[in-house]
């Protein structure tokens, strides 16, 4: 066994000019560090060069022929290679650098010294010894002409440092990088040479075994270097080849990804240019498809790892109609869990929540991520009743909900409107699952999507097998579309829906009916005779109440008045039943509507009214045809409608999901109470549910703005607005946000308020007393905080409170276990105190405050700022009775001169004894 100090103790003697830490701080390695290096191994290692040559080709498998062609006494860098190698290589082969024994471990030092010998032999045995194209870059041109490759000598090196880097010490803070790099390169250039097995177990030991997006760098470095045909090539094959390997892709993306000062997007460009080519064999590209799904559904909650395999797929599914084949296949696995589900046992848990969010989620990213990045949107075609399905299982406050609603506009909107959109919507309302062999997809007859202890999740499980299934296509589809702010396909939508009532209702029976002898015949046939045309009327009463969707059917009145002409004078014109719908219909768009009655083609629709409503029997009919007249001729003079317009435009802008919109109907709703605006005073309680409603929400400038709401309200309905948000604030059912919120618009009501504030001192301090007694600290901790603030600003009116409030305040400060509810409650007493004017009113309150305020400024353990509190509180009572003691004795002396101007003894008072006191001097 060898000295291994000794070694160490040369290794110290060295100076490794080449190793990574020494190379930054100087630019240029001096010649005649390396002689002097090579005169000290060669007077410490007293082995010939030839033996310790022999001992490393033995060691490291190489042949006799290729020992023979190494004469390491030709050049002094050949010499210094060998013998830096050797010495390296009797410290790796003593130390066991794989145990964890002491006798085995080695100093920081050395491991240190250990690591830039490594690399500055890496430098002289690799990176001078490549292809001279890989010296075009800039990396390996500094390198270029210090050595001549010699293949067997670059063999050794190979080999050499595959051993040597299996010892995980050595990659202490990336310090084997650049010598995986130039392994990597001296194994390229060698095979380019000569090509061997051992090559090629080098190179699978770099993927195997080292970082694999380290190699894809490694190999993209060495790519984007001009270089020669046979090396570009075999550059591109191992770069497919380990593409096409397990974890090929990922580790693409993740090497592209350390990238600096690259976006996302261009990174997913590189990756997708690179994996998604039209050179690749099919079955290579079949295999990668398989990568990226698997990839997207790994990285489902990282957006920016998530559209590389995106935009990879998108660019898979563009090459060819097998791609896409596949592409649609995975797609349909996705949901064969609910489509087709292996077991149907009533009670069984099909999939949990966040699986089935996870499933949502990651079609939502496939679709919807852009409009360049995302599958194309006709794939969710046969998906739509499921999609719609689940989107009637799911609470609308879930984030899968909008995620659903998603999914389904983007596919309804990219649809050709005059025929595809149509023909969709019709397939839907039948609910024709397979219609010239194109099959739609739906939940199994007996799945369920049931909510679970939370309202917001869900469990899919399987029902009773005499479940039944309700398609209920006129209430899930108007819902989506109503909830979302997708106003102009909503109008495209109800225009398709309004063609399809027409041709329903105008169809004629095609023959007789037969007898219906049993029960389930006679339900088949009401539900094919009347099921259609009962959701399409569902689905229009239900959209023509909208008011965007009837501010965008003013845009479109002429295909909208073509409808409905069409309807009036085609076959259904002869039913009662049909006209009395139609006319309805009408009078609800143009009761809301503006634009609609004052558009050119509703002139065009008047003339038939008139004559339906002098030529009809049917007094219903005649009726409804004025009533629509009236509606129509109502826009050319004032009316109430008219005079509601901003009332109703402010409150629609309210009610819309949009936050800058809800923000700037709450200022129109302030402005207007501000003019006095009579309709908006009339509707003062539509006001407080709007706001109330508004409240609720998560962007600051939204509530801030409704607390403003508030603020003004409070001088049309001052009790009102202080009971119901006083209500609010005490509910257990809300939540803490919004009840702090609420507590705060309470507080800037009485501060509105002032003074007059005394008239609900009752109602402001029991709701303020309640809380400070909650269990939720945060929600104690606020109630005490607007407690003293309203103490404050009500000090004079608080003589009925105080015994309670003092023990609200003692019990906080005896039991509280929350310190920032304790601070608070210190900070009523001061507070309090702050407010008082004239303290001989206050003579009972005085004492117990003072008391306890002293005690705790005097308590050196208690919390630095509750001491603050009280000690500011002090401080304000102190000036009080100052300033009342100043006041007393300025009053006193005043008085004395009084009396000694106006003493009794003056003989101008005696004479006048019988005057009043005030015609005294």
């Amino acid at each position: 066994m060898a000295n291994t100090a000794k070694y160490f103790a040369l290794l110290e003697s060295l100076r490794f000019d080449r190793a990574l830490a020494t190379s930054k701080e100087n630019t240029s390695a001096s010649p005649a560090s390396l002689q002097n290096n090579l005169l000290l191994l060669q007077k410490y290692e007293k082995k010939e060069l030839s033996e310790q040559l022999h001992q490393l080709c033995l060691a490291y498998q190489l042949t006799t022929e290729q020992e023979s062609s190494i004469d390491p006494e030709k050049s002094p860098t050949v010499a210094y290679m060998v013998r830096l190698q050797h010495v390296l290589h009797v410290i790796t082969k003593n130390i066991n650098f794989h145990s964890d024994a002491k006798e085995d471990l080695i100093s920081v030092a050395h491991l240190k010294l250990c690591i830039q010998a490594t690399q500055e032999l890496a430098y002289y045995s690799l990176r001078c010894q490549l292809h001279e194209d890989f010296y075009k870059s800039p990396i390996f041109q500094e390198a270029q002409g210090k050595l001549k490759t010699n293949p067997s000598l670059l063999l050794l090196g190979i080999q050499f440092f595959v051993d040597l880097l299996q010892i995980r010490q050595f990659h202490l803070a990336n310090s084997m990088e650049q010598v995986q790099r130039d392994l990597l390169a001296g194994i390229m250039t060698l095979r380019v040479l000569e090509d061997s097995p051992k090559l090629e177990a080098a190179i699978s030991y770099l993927w195997e075994k080292e970082i694999k997006a380290d190699f894809f760098r490694h190999i993209l470095l060495l790519k984007a270097t001009p270089l020669c045909k046979p090396l570009a090539e075999a550059l591109h094959q191992q770069l497919l080849g380990k593409l096409n390997s397990p974890q090929g892709f990922a580790s693409l993306v993740e090497a592209l990804q350390q990238t600096p000062n690259v976006s996302p997007t261009r990174n997913a460009e590189i990756v997708a240019g690179i994996v998604a080519r039209k050179g690749f064999s099919q079955q290579t590209q079949s295999r990668m498809i398989v990568q990226v799904w698997e990839y997207c559904r790994f990285y489902l909650q990282d957006p920016d790892k998530l559209c590389v395999g995106v935009l990879s797929l998108r660019r898979f599914y563009d090459l060819n109609e097998r791609n896409q084949r596949q592409i649609e296949e995975i797609i349909r696995k996705h949901w064969e869990a609910l489509i087709n589900p292996e077991d149907v046992i009533s009670g069984l848990i099909l999939m949990e929540n966040q699986e089935l969010c996870n499933r949502i989620l990651i079609w939502q990213h496939l679709f919807c991520s852009s409009s360049v990045a995302c599958l194309p949107s006709k794939l969710l075609i046969p998906y739509l009743p499921l999609l719609l399905q689940l989107y009637d299982g799911l609470s609308l406050d879930c984030p899968a909900a909008s995620q659903l609603s998603a999914l389904i506009t983007r596919c309804l909107d990219n649809r050709e409107r005059e025929k595809e959109l149509p023909e969709i919507l019709l397939r839907l309302f039948k609910w024709e699952m397979e219609v010239e062999s194109h099959l739609w997809h739906t939940l199994h007859p007996r799945i369920l999507i049931l909510p679970s202890q939370d309202s917001l999740q869900v469990q899919v499980k399987v029902a009773h097998q005499d479940h039944q299934v309700a398609h209920d296509m006129g209430r899930i589809l108007p819902g989506l579309l109503l909830s979302s702010s997708h106003h102009s396909l909503t109008c495209k939508v109800f225009l398709a829906l309004l063609r399809f009532m027409g041709n329903q209702l105008s169809e004629e029976d095609k023959g007789d009916v037969d007898l219906l002898s049993q029960e389930t015949e006679l339900k088949d046939f009401l539900h094919s005779k009347y099921q259609l045309k009962l959701d399409l009327l569902i689905a229009l009463n239900q959209m023509v109440a909208h008011q965007p969707l009837r501010t965008h059917l003013a845009t479109q009145t002429q295909e909208l008045l073509v409808i409905l002409q069409d309807l009036m004078q085609s076959k259904c014109g002869y039913n009662e039943h049909i006209l009395l719908i139609i006319l309805n219909l009408l009078e609800e768009l143009f009761e809301g509507s503006e634009e609609v009655r004052l558009s050119a083609g509703t002139k065009e629709l008047q003339e038939q009214l008139r004559e339906l409503s002098r030529n009809s029997y049917n007094p219903e009919i005649r009726n409804s045809a004025q009533g629509v007249l009236s509606k129509i001729q109502a826009s050319w003079r004032p009316t109430k409608a008219l005079q509601t317009k901003h009332f109703q435009e402010a409150r629609t802008m309210i009610e819309q999901n949009q936050h800058h919109l809800q923000a700037y109907g709450i200022q129109l709703l302030i402005d207007l109470l501000q003019k006095k605006d009579p309709v908006t005073l009339s509707q003062s309680h539509t006001v407080i549910a709007l706001a109330l409603t508004t409240l609720k929400s998560k962007e600051s400038y939204v509530f801030l703005n409704c607390v403003r709401l508030f603020v003004q309200l409070v001088h049309v309905m001052e009790a009102e607005v202080l009971d119901k948000l006083s209500d609010e604030f005490l509910s257990d059912t809300a939540s803490l946000d919004h009840r702090l919120v609420v507590g705060e618009a309470i507080l800037k009501v009485a501060q509105e308020l002032g003074p007059l504030c005394y008239r609900y001192k009752a109602v402001l301090l029991n709701c303020f007393m309640h809380g400070s007694r909650s269990p939720v600290d945060e929600f104690r901790m606020s109630a005490f905080a607007n407690l003293a603030q309203l103490c404050r600003l009500l000090a004079y009116q608080v003589q009925n409170f105080f015994q309670e409030l003092l023990h609200l305040v003692n019990s906080e400060l005896t039991s509280g276990g929350y310190v920032p509810s304790k601070r608070a409650a210190v900070l009523v007493l001061a507070e309090l105190l702050n407010g008082m004017e004239n303290l001989l009113d206050y003579q009972e309150m005085l004492l117990p405050i003072y008391r306890l305020l002293r005690a705790i400024e005097a308590e050196e353990s208690c919390d630095p700022q509750m001491r603050q509190h009280a000690a500011n509180g002090l401080k304000i009572l102190n000036e009080k009775c100052r300033q009342l003691i100043q006041t007393s004795l300025e009053e006193q002396q005043s008085l004395e001169k009084q009396i000694k101007v106006l003493g009794i003894k003056d003989e101008a008072t005696i004479k006048r004894k019988s005057c009043h006191i005030l015609e005294l001097n």
